[in-house]
């Protein structure tokens, strides 16, 4: 009952790749292209699970791969994308050549939902986040609107944001969307 284990788990190393680990899966894969990752390593003569040559391929040895700091406008375009698909991370790694869902989702857990909260910006609902659920007393005074149940968020006429509160900006996917800038 149940799946037959991926490999010899008594056979593998563990840990930490290195760099001759690193060289014989590169060209091994240079030569046969990318297969069968369960009998990849047996064949290329390496005593790792076909899983972990798989991601160690996937996620840091391929050579489109962008490594390195995300931009500033990466770290918008990951915002925006977020807003709009939630957290489905392989959907927005494909519009970031050369990083991965598994990156793109750490960065978002370790920096920029942080960096969001610090804005006052909930990085769930993309909403602003008011003390209480209430909204401030300078926004009353010129604004009238209502609260959304389910989100938390203003709602203005016909459920649209003030032209005045943020400028929308475009990217070479085919969407713009008003948000606000808080501080």
């Amino acid at each position: 009952m149940g799946r037959s284990p991926c490999c010899e788990k008594a056979f593998t190393n563990k840990g930490a790749w290195t760099k001759e680990e690193d060289d014989k899966l590169i060209a091994y894969i240079r030569v046969h292209g990318e297969g069968c990752w369960p009998s990849l390593p047996k064949a290329a003569g390496l005593l790792r699970c076909g899983k972990s040559c798989r991601l160690r391929w996937v996620n840091y040895l391929r050579p489109d791969l962008k490594l390195g700091s995300f931009t500033d406008e990466e770290d918008e375009l990951i915002i925006q994308l977020h807003s709009l698909l939630g957290n489905k991370w392989s959907l927005i790694s494909s519009r970031l050549p050369g990083r991965t869902d598994n990156e793109i989702k750490n960065y978002w857990n370790t920096h920029i939902k942080r960096n969001l909260l610090n804005r006052g910006i909930d990085p769930v609902t993309h909403c602003p986040v008011y003390d209480q659920g209430r909204v401030p007393e300078v926004e009353k005074a010129t604004t009238s609107y209502n609260i959304d149940p389910v989100t938390h968020c203003p709602v203005y006429d016909q459920g649209r944001v003030p032209e005045v509160e943020k400028a929308t900006t475009s990217y070479t996917i085919s969407f713009s969307m008003a948000r606000p800038d808080f501080k």
